[in-house]
């Protein structure tokens, strides 16, 4: 609780649906607000023996397991995940509620109605399927939660943070947002020791997508290019690194494996050292088809100093200074994309203009440091608020 010396008391509870994502978005600004006095709690969906809960508890951070799962639409188990934030608020009584991503701004923000005190800081890391998908189905559920949204915004100690400008303003028009209550700040900020530029490795180019094998981030245009580009005479390695997650969305393994023995591209899977993984490529692509918040493995490519192609969309062109440390192409469109890859491939002097261009980029506006302090600082004008 907050103390009439200060904040050093003051209690902040992350709320989101994916640990793995917080301890590779978010675990530098839990650390640094333990070091300037704040007690941290974290709730996810995690039981309390997985292995990143232990490392959270080593760190001083207290873990609460929470009903909130990520791809969950049983109405009952949805209804539960509301109650279980609602209880644990109820106990806990945190001074700050940082809830991470849509689902847990949803049922969080919900759930906080109840609460008299407290501040809730709703963080948008992009929109997701809801705000961008618009099939039938995706379009019914927008319209009838859009009142929640509304009704989560209307207390006073509600406050929201974007990560570009397409997504805030989107929500300002909706009137969803007030300008006065929004923050925004691009990205969640690269460690700039970990990643480091180095020179492209010998041999054939390396042309890389890394991500979570969904549709939704452009891995069938990214394999279509792939064979677009080897039609084409070009020697090159297009490589996928990432799993198939358990997603509505995800690319079957089947089909991964098919385009392995088809020689059209190589499957790395899971890899855990991204920074040792991109400095393997000379080109990393990101051809998603819907808006990102900023998308992380663009920046820290980028950091490596690598050459980006990747989809014209809002989040990307935060990363992506077309021209100048890469090439934007249209989303959905394998020939562009093969059409942006195969002008970095014929030009390796480009290739490491725009390489160094985007390290400077990122020293310039995504340190992790710069993310961490301005986020910090918004801790501090919601706790004296």
């Amino acid at each position: 609780m907050k103390n009439r010396q200060g904040i050093a008391m003051c209690k902040i509870l992350f709320v989101g649906n994916d640990i793995a994502f917080f301890f590779s978005h978010r675990l530098p600004l839990a650390q640094q607000a333990l070091q300037a006095g704040y007690q941290v709690h974290i709730a996810m969906p995690e039981p309390p023996d997985h292995p990143l809960v232990h490392r959270l508890r080593e760190l001083g951070i207290s873990y609460h397991p929470v009903a909130l799962r990520r791809m969950g639409r049983n109405p009952f188990h949805e209804l539960a995940a509301v109650f279980s934030l609602y209880r644990l608020y109820r106990t806990e009584r945190p001074d700050l509620i940082h809830h991470i991503a849509i689902k847990a701004i949803l049922y969080g923000g919900l759930a906080a109605l109840f609460q008299r005190s407290g501040q809730s800081l709703f963080a948008f890391t992009g929109l997701g399927t809801l705000f961008t998908h618009e099939d039938r189905g995706t379009r019914l559920l927008r319209h009838l939660l859009e009142p929640c949204y509304r009704l989560i915004f209307l207390p006073a100690r509600t406050w929201a943070l974007f990560q570009n400008p397409d997504d805030l303003n989107l929500f300002l028009d909706s009137g969803i947002a007030s300008r006065e209550r929004a923050f925004l700040i691009r990205g969640s900020g690269v460690n700039l020791q970990d990643y480091r530029p180095l020179p492209e490795p010998d041999g054939i180019p390396v042309v890389m997508l890394a991500s979570r094998l969904l549709r939704t981030k452009g891995v069938d245009e990214f394999a279509g290019a792939a064979a677009l580009v080897a039609a084409s005479g070009v020697s090159a390695r297009f490589v996928l690194v990432g799993d198939c997650p358990d997603n509505h969305d995800a690319i079957p393994e089947a089909r991964v494996h098919a385009w392995v023995r088809q020689g059209r591209l190589e499957w790395w899977g899971h890899c855990s050292n991204m920074p040792a993984v991109l400095v393997r490529a000379s080109v990393v692509c990101l051809p998603a088809h819907y808006r990102e918040g900023v998308p992380k493995v663009l920046l820290e490519a980028a950091a490596c100093g690598r050459a980006l192609v990747a989809s014209d969309i809002p989040g990307n062109r935060e990363a992506v200074r077309d021209g100048e440390n890469g090439l934007l192409v249209r989303p959905r469109d394998a020939v562009s994309l093969a059409a942006g890859i195969m002008a970095l491939l014929a030009d390796p002097e480009q290739r490491m203009r725009m390489g160094q261009a985007g390290r400077r980029l990122v020293e310039r506006e995504f340190s992790v440091e710069q993310v961490v302090d301005r986020t910090l600082t918004i801790y501090r004008q919601l706790l004296m608020s």
